[in-house]
């Protein structure tokens, strides 16, 4: 599916009796801007209007470049659920799916301009799968606040064909429901431990003691880590409690198998020691190479996807609300994958996105066009 299929692929939802535009020229139209660096819906028309030549060519029977209004107004009738339905059909055909660690995780963007408020309340939550390996963010959910991160990840994995592979989650979001949604799905979970979910955290206290893994020496394996780099060291110990009992003790949380355990030391120059110490569940065994690398790789969600929302993107300071900006956000998305996929180079994506704009031929590398006109005249 190319960016013009995709933009062709988003439903109407807008009364057609005084259409002027249509729907895959606003969508085409607000993509490519955004991949050129536009972050409000006036820049997408400066941008549209600047460059109206390059769209004419990709766009036959296009007139002229909507105003921000029509933007905007577009994308707030636009149906999220729909939208995100092409988002994901979009991901789909373009990850060539692999198993591996899939990454859930919620963020809090932009804040609402009519909250006069502070705290979370004010602001979009939104809960994204980021698939680690391919570096592709697979889908997302609104969430009501971060009180409801419980419920949106449930929903989005009902979503997303994760057969094979090992979701990952932090403990802020992980309940016996998210895991038996997961198994249910033909995926593994690896979820973080709360220190408030008391059962559980007393319990791998215990079984994690020495006393226990000297007792039951053939229910343990470990694996150790160490890195020197930048002034800094850090040594890494995943050890692994698996169990045949777990299942009659635990029988609530479906497919459990395994307990973790991972104590991270880093040591910087000039300052003292630090140890911090985690707990975890899952529905794999005893792994504990394959575990500590999978449980490693879920923060590649905070550095390769979050971060670059925030800062590549400036997510937290669009003053966009209720469907526009959940819309846009997806947009955002779609534009950050373009700019990863197939690069070799080492470049920033705040440097591909002005590089986007710069070079139209580079632009066209990018959304696929290139390739799209060789397979025509082939």
């Amino acid at each position: 599916m190319s960016i013009k299929d995709f933009a062709e692929s988003v439903p109407d939802m807008r009364d057609t009796k005084n259409s002027i535009y249509k729907v895959n020229e606003i969508v085409f139209i607000t993509l490519v801007s955004v991949l050129c660096g536009a972050e409000t819906w006036g820049e997408v028309v400066l941008f549209g209007r600047s460059h109206f030549d390059s769209f004419s060519k990709r766009l036959p029977g296009l007139s002229d470049i909507p105003c921000q209004d029509t933007f905007s107004r577009f994308f707030t009738l636009l149906d999220v659920e729909w939208f995100e339905e092409s988002f994901r059909l979009f991901v789909d055909d373009l990850c060539r799916r692999l198993p591996g660690v899939v990454a859930i995780d919620g963020e809090a963007t932009c804040k609402n301009p009519r909250w006069s408020g502070s705290g979370m309340k004010g602001r979009l939550y939104m809960v994204s799968a980021w698939a680690a390996g391919n570096g592709l963010c697979l889908g997302q959910r609104k969430a009501d606040g971060k009180s409801n991160e419980m419920t949106a990840i449930p929903e989005l994995i009902k979503l997303l064909d994760l057969e094979q592979c090992m979701v990952t989650i932090d403990a802020m979001g992980y309940q016996k429901n998210i895991a038996q949604t997961i198994v249910d799905h033909k995926a593994d979970y690896i979820g973080g431990i709360k220190a408030n979910q008391r059962n559980l955290y007393e319990y791998c206290q215990k079984m994690f003691s020495e006393e226990e893994r000297i007792y039951l020496p053939a229910c343990y394996g470990n694996y150790v880590t160490e890195e020197n780099a930048h002034g800094r060291s850090e040594r890494r110990e995943c050890i692994v409690y698996h169990s045949e009992v777990l299942p009659y003790f635990f029988e609530e949380w479906k497919g459990l198998k395994s307990f973790v355990k991972i104590i991270s030391t880093r040591k910087e120059k000039g300052k003292e020691e630090t140890t911090q110490t985690r707990y975890y569940m899952t529905s794999l065994g005893k792994e504990p190479q394959l575990l500590s690398q999978a449980i490693r790789t879920h923060w590649n969600i905070e550095n390769n996807l979050h971060w670059q929302l925030d800062v590549s993107f400036r997510e937290d300071y669009t003053r966009k609300t209720d469907n526009a900006a959940v819309d846009f956000s997806a947009i955002c998305k779609i534009a950050l994958m373009l700019l990863k996929r197939n690069e070799r180079k080492k470049t920033s994506i705040a440097a591909k996105r002005k590089r986007c704009g710069w070079d139209e031929k580079y632009r066209d590398q990018r959304m696929g066009i290139k390739e799209i006109a060789k397979r025509d005249q082939g």
